[in-house]
């Protein structure tokens, strides 16, 4: 979805449902206990799978699993869906990455292997999600160092946990929304909700809280929200209406 925080056109009563389903899982989320260990599916050693409602979330090693970025001009065109992402890298998973202009061109620091392929985009909200040295970490920009052995980076906002907390976050209406977390023991948390049940950005960042994250950062979402996943004898395709510029990928280490 462009940078501007709204929603698409619809009819009244696809929006009066999103409303009531928001509402119901902001209640639910207000009184439910964290995710505990049996509520996750393991797929692979160090990738397990739940779903709360209409949410899916992935809990991911970074020890046993590398996260990446593409962007849809690699594809020789300047948006993509994330199912045609994954497929040109290989990749098993692909989930909607940063924000993007009105041009369809991405806004936002996006890294890869070390190597810069888009600028850093001066924000004070924003935050940057990377990984170095096989540990996930989110920072404000202006701590941010840039350094050869990054594996990945990616600039979104705004943050949602920060050490735990949620911080002063604007009202916005429910929407679609898609988002990376960091758990207290390293695993990285990926999230995202259905296209017919959005979320207040206040009631997704309190279920990173109960995905048990210390830190979390908000992506692009609305009609940009979709993931996308095969590995092993797991499967789940979650399109969006939208093609975006870029995209966060996994892949297995070994």
């Amino acid at each position: 979805m462009e940078m501007k925080d709204g929603l698409r056109t619809t009819d009244h009563g696809l929006r009066t449902r999103r409303i009531f389903l928001s509402t119901f899982l902001s209640v639910l989320f207000c009184f439910a206990p964290a995710i505990k260990a049996q509520d996750w599916k393991k797929i692979d050693r160090g990738l397990e799978y739940t779903k709360i409602e209409n949410i899916h979330a992935f809990k991911i090693n970074p020890k046993h699993f590398r996260l990446s970025v593409v962007t849809a001009p690699e594809l020789g065109g300047k948006t993509a869906v994330v199912k045609e992402l994954a497929k040109h890298q290989k990749a098993i998973l692909a989930i909607n990455g940063g924000f993007f202009s009105q041009e369809r061109k991405s806004i936002g620091l996006l890294m890869r292997d070390g190597k810069k392929i888009n600028p850093l985009h001066e924000t004070h909200w924003w935050a940057i999600f990377y990984v170095l040295d096989k540990q996930a970490v989110i920072v404000p920009p202006n701590v941010f160092q840039d350094h050869p052995k990054i594996e990945m980076a990616l600039q979104a906002g705004p943050r949602l946990l920060v050490q735990g907390v949620i911080p002063k976050l604007k009202p916005a209406e429910p929407r679609p929304r898609s988002g990376i977390g960091i758990q207290k023991k390293g695993d990285v948390i990926l999230a995202i909700t259905t296209e017919e049940a959005g979320m207040t950005i206040q009631a997704f960042a309190e279920l990173f809280q109960k995905l048990d994250c210390v830190n979390a950062l908000n992506l692009d979402g609305g009609s940009s929200s979709q993931l996308y996943i095969d590995w092993k004898d797991f499967k789940l395709d979650l399109p969006g209406p939208s093609p975006v510029t870029n995209a966060i990928t996994l892949f297995p280490r070994y």
